[in-house]
C-alpha cells in the first residue's frame, strides 16, 4: 500500500466523519423544530399591541356551550384568537425587584378570545406554563390570571386605576379556586371585593410531554348588562381592557406579575349594533 493510498484513506474517513456529523446536526435541528412552539407563526392568531381594538364575536342564540364556561368547547375553534405581550409590572417599591426570579423579566404571551351572545359576555384566556401550580405555601405560589377594565375612559391608569373617580373592575382567577373574584380598585392598595359576585369561570390545565407546550385555559363570563356600581359597562363603543398573569413557578405573587402596559380597546358591539 502506497503512502498516497493511506492519505486517500484518511481523507475518505475524515469526509465520512464530517458527513456523519452534519447528518446528526441536521437530525437534531429537525427534532428541535418539531418540538418548538410554532404558535408565533400561526396565521389565525392576530398580534395585538397597545391601543389596538379587538372586535367581539357573536355567539348565535341557537348555539350553547356544553357548560356555561367550558374552556375546551368546540365553539372556541370558531372564534378569532388574539395574542398580546405582557411585561413585568412597574414595581411600586424597590423591594419588589428583589423578588424577580431569573428569566421573570422575559416577555410572556397571552392568547385571548372574546365573544358574546345577546345576554352574556365571554373571554377565554390561554398561556404557556410548564408547571401546574395550584397551591400557595411558605415557598410556593399559585398561578393566576386577571382581566382589568376601565370603568371610564383611556385616561384611567392601567396600573389599577386612578383614584375614586377613575376606578377599574378586575376579574381575577386563581388556580386554587374555580370561583372568579370580582374586584374594584382605584390605585395601589385600594383593591376591594365587590358585594355582587356575578362573574363565573372555569379552567383546564393541558399537559404535554414537552413542558414548553403545557397550557392553562381559562374562561370567564358575565351577564352582558348588570347594574353593579363598579361593574364594567360593556354596552358602549369601546372598553379599555388589560391583562395580568402570575407565574407561580417563578415566585410571582401580589404586585410581582406580568401585565399589559397601557390599554387594549374592546369593541363589544355586534354587527347589527354598529352605527353606519
Amino acid at each position: 500500500m502506497t503512502s498516497q493510498n493511506i492519505k486517500n484513506g484518511l481523507l475518505v474517513n475524515r469526509i465520512g466523519r464530517l458527513t456523519g456529523s452534519l447528518t446528526l446536526a441536521a437530525c437534531m435541528l429537525v427534532s428541535a423544530n418539531a418540538l418548538a412552539d410554532h404558535s408565533d407563526m400561526n396565521p389565525n392568531v392576530t398580534e395585538i399591541k397597545a391601543w389596538d381594538t379587538v372586535k367581539v364575536s357573536r355567539i348565535p342564540g341557537s348555539i350553547y356551550l356544553r357548560t356555561q364556561d367550558d374552556p375546551d368547547d368546540l365553539i372556541w375553534d370558531r372564534v378569532p384568537e388574539y395574542r398580546t405581550a405582557l411585561l413585568p409590572a412597574p414595581p411600586v417599591h424597590q423591594s419588589v425587584g428583589l423578588r424577580f426570579e431569573e428569566g421573570a423579566t422575559r416577555t410572556k404571551h397571552l392568547y385571548f378570545q372574546v365573544a358574546r351572545s345577546d345576554e352574556r359576555f365571554y373571554i377565554r384566556l390561554r398561556w404557556k406554563d410548564a408547571t401546574e401550580d395550584r397551591d400557595t405555601t411558605m415557598d410556593k405560589f399559585r398561578d393566576g390570571v386577571a382581566v382589568q377594565y376601565a370603568l371610564n375612559n383611556v385616561d384611567t391608569s392601567y396600573m389599577m386605576g386612578s383614584g375614586h373617580d377613575n376606578p377599574v373592575n378586575i376579574w381575577y382567577w386563581r388556580a386554587d379556586n374555580e370561583q372568579i373574584d370580582t374586584l374594584a380598585a382605584g390605585g395601589y392598595g385600594s383593591t376591594t371585593t365587590l358585594p355582587q359576585q356575578n362573574v363565573t369561570g372555569a379552567s383546564a390545565y393541558f399537559t404535554d410531554p414537552v413542558p414548553a407546550d403545557r397550557e392553562w385555559h381559562v374562561v370567564m363570563s358575565r351577564p352582558f348588562k348588570t347594574d353593579g356600581e363598579y361593574d364594567v359597562n360593556l354596552d358602549r363603543d369601546t372598553v379599555p381592557m388589560g391583562f395580568a398573569i402570575w407565574q407561580g413557578s417563578e415566585n410571582e405573587r401580589d404586585g410581582n406579575k406580568r401585565v399589559t402596559h397601557t390599554w387594549i380597546l374592546l369593541d363589544t358591539r355586534l354587527n347589527s349594533d354598529t352605527k353606519k
